[in-house]
């Protein structure tokens, strides 16, 4: 069940799943310039613990699924540089929902979370 923004979660990892409609200028960046925002996010990014990158050429949609150590950390990125960078280059439709993990439950599934070395 998605967070509402207002809720304080102490201490609890947080996912972030972003979706949006790239425009043309986005759908056509070069490998590249991917690699450079990746390690880009990776350095500078705080409170980050990893990022999947997703994409569905089908329905012309990408996103990310964020893993981060709190919530705090998840909306400065979210409503913050995330939201500004995608709408700059044109963007749209673009939806950011946060969710509580489970790391109990992730954890027998595989998942595996560590905190971030970039602190918040």
């Amino acid at each position: 069940m998605p967070l509402p923004l207002n809720m304080e979660i102490i201490d609890m990892a947080i996912i972030l799943q972003v979706n949006y409609t790239p425009s043309a200028q986005q759908d056509q960046q070069s490998d590249a310039a991917r690699i450079e925002s990746a390690e880009n996010i990776a350095k500078n990014v705080a409170g980050l613990q990893w990022k999947v990158w997703i994409s569905n050429t089908t329905e012309k949609l990408r996103g990310g699924i964020y893993l981060f150590d709190d919530l705090d950390s998840a909306k400065a990125w979210g409503e913050g540089n995330l939201r500004e960078r995608l709408a700059a280059g044109g963007g749209t439709n673009i939806s950011i929902t946060y969710f509580e993990a489970n790391e109990k439950l992730s954890a027998i599934t595989r998942a595996t979370f560590s905190k971030s070395a970039i602190a918040a």
